[in-house]
């Protein structure tokens, strides 16, 4: 069968003639629309929110190449002899529409990119709707997407960055500020505990003569110390350069240029109310101090001790070194309790004195300030004619002497009970006409009943209402009388006087073993 061009020419030219006529008038309506270009187009995705130059390039390139890719879209619409195409009327009207909704779009995304760029919470804000309107059909059409996320990508790390940074240099001001405020809690603390040693050792020694005591860490260092400083009476002082050009002194005031107590800015004033100052001689002794001790530690009372030097040995020093301890004053009265010796001169009376005085500071630290003559100052030493000369040079170096003005009767040889001693020493604190009472009694050997009547006397004071208090360089000395009378229980040279008559070849041998309690 013959087809049917074959047999019909000119209808198949006319045909064919018609058919490029409507193909050229489609080409025209298309490129009216454009179709040419955007009908292979995709729907493009929401305006990026944040776009940089980069992106911008890449966009403007974009449309070149879609250009292109359209290009060989359109030209598949063109006639050929080997495919040859006729659209009908519905496809050129959907891809009509295809191509005048993509143009729109394209015309409010450029509308958008030229517009001022919102704060970054609105364009977000303002994005999220577009990215729902204009989802992308297929993750080919869609390469908005992948550059989105390659965009926000930068801005992200760097925020990140930003971040990081600012939480390293937050942390290292705090570590600083940390550092400096325990450097700071450290340093008041030193200084906190440093005051308070210091307060602590300054009461420690406020209430006693030994102004000059050095604080120490241990007593093997500081023993090491003074033993190293050689005798304190040899040290010189300031108060022995004051006078050792003075040529109107005598001879033994250059003697002993460290034998000097602190002087007193104070005058010694009679107290306003009754007080008695406790005072133990001839001690110390391991029987009876330690007792003497532990009672007026558990009391609360403080006490003067005039010690015998001769009497600290290794048995006892460290009963001397307690007494300085427990805040009792240390005072001298004598270092052998011999009267024809110390009291022969001026010279031997200070080397007594000197050698008792090394004997306590090299033990102790402690530099005495006062003392007290062996039998009071109306007795033997003022019977050996030194007395004016030993009171002068002592009292010219600082020191001072204590009598006392009452007694519980300990060194008598009568038999008193320990209620009777009680009694005695109460009665003559209470009559005394002076209001500061320095009441005599013994701690060295023998003397037991003295550790028994203490409690009794501290007792007794107590209900009184009088109160018990350390010797200090403050205090208002008691001095004999040298040439008035004597009580009998206060003379301890009238036995000797006894002696005398008795037996006038054996004066300087008449000491008693009673008198030499004193």
């Amino acid at each position: 069968m013959d087809h049917e061009f074959d047999q019909k020419p000119n209808d198949s030219q006319d045909k064919r003639q018609q058919a490029r006529e409507d193909l050229e008038a489609l080409q025209k309506l298309m490129e009216q629309f454009d179709l040419i270009d955007d009908l292979p187009r995709k729907k493009t995705d929401e305006p990026q929110a944040e776009t940089d130059k980069p992106q911008e390039k890449e966009t403007a390139e974009k449309p070149q190449e879609e250009k292109a890719e359209n290009q060989e879209t359109a030209d598949s619409f063109a006639p050929s002899e080997d495919k040859p195409q006729v659209l009908s009327v519905d496809e050129l009207i959907e891809r009509a529409a295809a191509a005048s909704e993509t143009e729109a779009a394209e015309e409010e995304q450029e509308t958008r990119l030229e517009e001022p760029m919102p704060e970054a919470a609105e364009r977000k804000t303002e994005q999220k709707p577009m990215v729902e309107e204009k989802k992308p059909e297929s993750k080919k059409k869609n390469p908005s997407a992948a550059q989105k996320k390659k965009t926000n990508s930068a801005p992200n790390k760097k925020k990140n960055k930003n971040s990081k940074a600012a939480r390293l240099r937050r942390r290292r001001r705090r570590l600083i500020v940390l550092g400096t405020g325990i450097v700071i809690v450290l340093l008041l603390i030193v200084l906190i505990v440093s005051a308070v040693r210091a307060l602590g050792n300054r009461d420690k020694n406020k209430d006693t003569m030994d102004t000059g005591s050095a604080v120490v860490l241990t007593e093997e260092e500081q023993l090491a110390a003074r033993q190293k400083e050689g005798p304190a009476s040899q040290q010189e002082s300031k108060q022995y350069r004051a006078i050792k050009d003075d040529t109107s002194l005598p001879d033994y005031a250059k003697e002993y240029p460290g034998l000097y107590a602190d002087a007193v800015d104070e005058e010694n004033k009679l107290s306003n109310k009754k007080v008695c100052y406790l005072t133990f001689d001839d001690g110390p002794s391991d029987t009876n101090t330690p007792k003497i001790l532990d009672t007026l530690a558990k009391e609360g009372v403080k006490a003067t001790f005039f010690v015998v030097a001769s009497e600290i040995d290794d048995d006892t020093q460290d009963i001397l070194k307690r007494i300085v301890k427990d805040g009792h004053t240390l005072c001298i009265h004598a270092n052998e309790h011999e009267y024809s010796k110390i009291y022969q001169s001026t010279e031997a009376y200070l080397a007594d004195f000197a050698a008792a005085y090394d004997k306590i500071y090299e033990l102790t630290g402690y530099r005495v300030q006062g003392f007290r003559f062996p039998g009071g100052s109306n007795g033997q030493v003022n019977k050996s004619g030194c007395y004016d000369a030993i009171v002068t040079e002592m009292t010219r170096r600082g020191f001072e002497y204590y009598d006392w003005n009452a007694y519980s009767h300990d060194a008598e040889g009568g038999n008193y009970t320990v209620e009777e001693m009680v009694d005695y020493a109460l009665h003559e604190v209470t009559i005394s006409s002076r209001n500061d009472v320095i009441l005599l009694m013994h701690d060295t050997y023998g003397k037991e009943k003295t550790t028994k009547v203490l409690q009794g006397i501290i007792d007794g004071l107590n209900e009184e209402g009088i109160e018990m208090l350390p010797i200090t360089n403050t205090t208002r000395p008691v001095h004999f009388e040298v040439n008035d009378t004597t009580p009998p229980e206060y003379d301890e040279s009238a036995e000797d006087e006894d002696s005398t008559d008795a037996d006038t070849d054996d004066t300087d041998n008449s000491d008693s073993e009673e008198k030499k309690q004193y």
